[in-house]
């Protein structure tokens, strides 16, 4: 396993506990959030923010039934849901996910939906 799909699985385990200090550890300090082409994100704190209600609030969980690596890259088909903590209504769906490596931690984190 290469070490891009070891962070993969490691931010991926660490989503479905709801651990936010361990899901953010295996990102590096300016990481950057793509949705599609557009940046929405970049650093660490904006990317704990970008988080903490789902973690603080939600409940939620993803599985990856594929996942594709090579090199520093790594593409997931994941299959996520979340329950509104207001409606208790359930919401579901499935986006392809492309991680990069920067020094040992995931750099880039792209939602390609």
């Amino acid at each position: 396993m290469t070490r891009i799909e070891q962070l993969a699985q490691q931010q991926l385990d660490a989503y479905n506990r709801s651990d936010l200090d361990a899901f953010v550890a295996c990102y590096h300090s300016d990481v950057r959030v793509l949705n599609g082409d557009e940046e929405s994100v970049c650093g660490i704190e904006g990317f704990r923010e970008r988080y903490r209600t789902l973690f603080n609030d939600w409940e939620f969980g993803a599985t990856v039934p594929q996942r594709m690596a090579l090199n520093t890259h790594c593409i997931d088909f994941e299959a996520w849901w979340r329950i509104d903590p207001q409606t208790q209504q359930r919401s579901e769906g499935q986006v392809l996910v492309r991680y990069e490596e920067r020094d040992g931690l995931i750099g880039t984190v792209q939602f390609l939906a």
